[in-house]
Formats: structure tokens, sequence, C-alpha cells
């Protein structure tokens, strides 16, 4: 039971170094970073105002920036084949791009990987700027929120059933393996009804 309150002592000493490590990673990748952080919040690593804080400056920041690499590189790179494949993607996930861009914009984030791309994709196709950022910002409060609160409550779960370290890292790896098997399956089932309604 020693090796817990280390990992949270030894995060605390290096909090700056954590706190960029959340930054990069909502930045990058987002989920798995931010129920890591509901994890730490609820062992007292991580406070969870700047958990908060840290992760909305991170995840508007890839909001803004992806939608000015989309409008660059649509200027620079017009017949871009990368940008091609991006389009063939999301339109043939987010049929309704175009006709809906707020609601678009919105489920994309709650899609497994699809966000970033939807993003530049925002930018490529020049979609209404306000409405782009009204849906970003909505959608990253809900998905911020759920997914800290994930992480707080597979730690309180662990720890409920057992106190033995080794146990509970295996449970929350258990839990997170579990969560992003059902995301996935919840992604395959949307691309599958989607791609029955274009039909």
């Amino acid at each position: 039971m020693h090796t817990i309150p280390f990992i949270v002592h030894f995060i605390q000493v290096h909090e700056y170094w954590a706190n960029l490590l959340l930054f990069l990673g909502v930045f990058w990748e987002g989920e798995i970073m931010l129920i890591i952080s509901g994890i730490l919040v609820h062992q007292g690593a991580l406070h969870l105002e700047s958990t908060i804080a840290i992760s909305l400056g991170a995840a508007f920041m890839k909001t803004v920036l992806g939608y000015l690499i989309g409008v660059w590189t649509a200027r620079r790179f017009p017949n871009s084949k990368f940008l091609r494949y991006i389009e063939r993607r999301i339109l043939l996930l987010l049929p309704k791009f175009k006709e809906r861009p707020f609601w678009s914009i919105f489920i994309s984030k709650f899609i497994y990987g699809v966000n970033n791309a939807t993003l530049v994709f925002a930018g490529y196709m020049k979609a209404n700027f306000r409405i782009y950022v009204r849906a970003e910002v909505i959608s990253t409060i809900i998905w911020l929120a759920g997914f800290i609160w994930l992480g707080y409550f597979f730690s309180y779960a662990a720890f409920s059933i057992s106190h033995d370290v080794r146990k509970v890292v295996i449970l929350i790896l258990a839990f997170i393996t579990c969560f992003i098997l059902l995301q996935r399956f919840i992604s395959f089932l949307y691309d599958l009804v989607e791609f029955e309604d274009k039909e």
C-alpha cells in the first residue's frame, strides 16, 4: 500500500511536469489522459480546479489550431490528397456536416478518433467560425467533465473492491480497456447506421 502514497507524493513534488504532461496529453489525444487525470484527482495527486483549467486550455487551443490548420492547408494545398481523405472519412461518418455543422462538430467530440480530423476539416470547409466555436465549447465542457468523472469513478470503484495496489491497477486498466472497447463498438454502430442511411 506504500506505492499509491509514493506516486501521489511524486506527482505533487513534480507538479509542473505533471501539468505539462496533462496539457500535452489532452491536446494530442484527450480521453485516456482525462480518465487518468480523474483517477489522480481522486487520489489527491492533482487538484480538480487546476486539472479542469489546464484541460480546458489544451482543448480550446487544439480547437483554434485545428481550424487554422484546415484553413491554411485549404489555401496552400487545395487539392491535397490528405484533405480529400479526411473529407471522405468525415462525410462518411457525418454526412450532414455541410447542412448541420453545429451538430456534426458537436457529435464528433464523442466519436473516438474522429474529432481531430473534424477540427481540420471544419477549417478546410470554412465552416462558420462562430458556429464551430459554439459547438466545440459546449461539447468540450461536457466531454471533459464526463471523462474526468469517469476516471474518478474508476478509481473509487477499484479501491472499493480492493486495497491491494496490484489488484487496483489491474482493475483500473480493465475498466479503461472495457470503456475503450465499448466506445469503439458504439462508434462502429454509429458508422453502420450512417452508412445504411446514406444507401
